[in-house]
């Protein structure tokens, strides 16, 4: 697991994307996909520290998150106490209810490093989705995304969070037998005055599909394409998918 999920860097992820994502608007922005499929029940994956579970748990009748990371689910809990919070792999999981819609938030859909796992994904959410039921998540545009670190190997990010100035210096790059597959070396620091402090180093590698092989997935897996919506991000562009079970 990245140590960014884990017990090394997971307090750093929650503070620093705090600067780096305006989750307010993020809550808005889903909330209000999940009202217009007029929804009452809602699963999110890939919920992380819960950054979405008020607003989401407020204004439908159920919300449960689910996330691998039992780290990211801990700091979940602290935040947000009455939560309603599991762990699970969201490539093979089972519940014993169903939901009008599902989330994947985060582009978490890019930590499934293979096919076989965009399309286990997508089934694993089918069969605890009610008929109908929505399934709503986000990705990366690879047509743009591997061009734009061919071009820019290294990458500076900044947050300031409660007064506090942290960076992350990311450094990519992706094999030429398969330029979607991107190595990840991620550097966090922290800054008070002029005191910089190093609070850890994570490696990772993640996905990026086409918005083809995604549509081809979700009808393998039995879903209708809605629609799709440009999502600009404060890194690079991503895309999301509104889609519904039709079989």
């Amino acid at each position: 697991m990245s140590k960014l999920y884990g017990p090394e860097l997971s307090k750093v992820f929650d503070e620093i994307y705090q600067g780096f994502i305006d989750y307010d608007a993020e809550q808005d922005f889903y909330a209000k996909l999940c009202h217009d499929k007029k929804v009452d029940s809602v699963l999110e994956l890939g919920c992380g520290t819960g950054n979405l579970a008020p607003k989401l748990s407020s204004e439908f009748k159920e919300y449960i998150g689910l996330d691998y990371s039992d780290h990211m689910l801990y700091i979940a809990r602290q935040k947000f106490p009455s939560g309603n919070f599991i762990q699970g792999d969201m490539r093979n999981f089972h519940l014993p209810k169903k939901f009008d819609a599902a989330l994947i938030t985060g582009r978490s859909t890019s930590y499934l490093l293979t096919k076989e796992d965009l399309l286990n994904t997508f089934v694993s959410i089918f069969e605890v989705l009610n008929a109908k039921g929505t399934l709503i998540f986000d990705c990366i545009y690879a047509t743009s995304f591997i061009p734009y670190i061919l071009d820019n190997p290294t990458v500076i990010h900044k947050s300031k969070v409660n007064n506090i100035e942290y960076s992350r210096t990311s450094k990519w790059y992706s094999k030429k037998t398969d330029l979607s597959l991107i190595h990840w070396d991620s550097s966090y620091y922290q800054q008070q005055g002029i005191n910089q402090e190093f609070l850890g180093k994570d490696t990772v590698i993640f996905k990026v599909f086409t918005k083809t092989e995604i549509i081809s997935a979700l009808n393998s897996a039995g879903y209708e394409v809605m629609k799709t919506l440009d999502k600009p991000s404060y890194a690079f562009d991503t895309f999301v998918v509104v889609a519904e079970k039709s079989k």
